[in-house]
């Protein structure tokens, strides 16, 4: 199995365990790198489950893969993700507070917006 296969495996993975994680994934072929991008930031830096998920896969995968890196960052990091091969936990949007928790799931969307005046309003690219 090739390494990105089995990141692209093991990160899905990750995502069914950590409730609210959200992660990217990139392949640098130029410094034979794997950028895994964990966001919010406290679960990156507070959640023990995940720190001991992430210990887990690194080790396994520095075994697995030894000429390649495996790198994990967050927000603020200097290193950025470019371009994502795989976005896991994006599809949704959480807004919560003192005094309400309130989740959407995004499974699509459609690019005109319907009006009552049946005017069609196609939104700019």
């Amino acid at each position: 199995m090739k390494a990105n296969d089995f990141l692209i495996e093991k990160l899905k993975q990750l995502a069914e365990k950590i409730e609210e994680i959200q992660i990217r994934y990139e392949f640098r072929n130029s410094t034979q790198s794997h950028l895994v991008e964990i966001i919010p930031l406290r679960i990156f830096e507070e959640n023990e489950a995940y720190m001991q998920e992430e210990a887990k896969l690194e080790a396994e995968f520095e075994q697995l893969y030894p000429t390649e890196e495996i790198i994990f960052i967050s927000e603020g990091s200097l290193t950025e993700i470019i371009t994502a091969e795989l976005e896991l936990g994006y599809d949704k949007i959480r807004f919560k507070n003192e005094t309400s928790d309130i989740e959407f799931v995004i499974e699509g969307y459609n690019n005109i917006v319907e009006t009552r005046n049946n005017h069609d309003y196609s939104l700019a690219a």
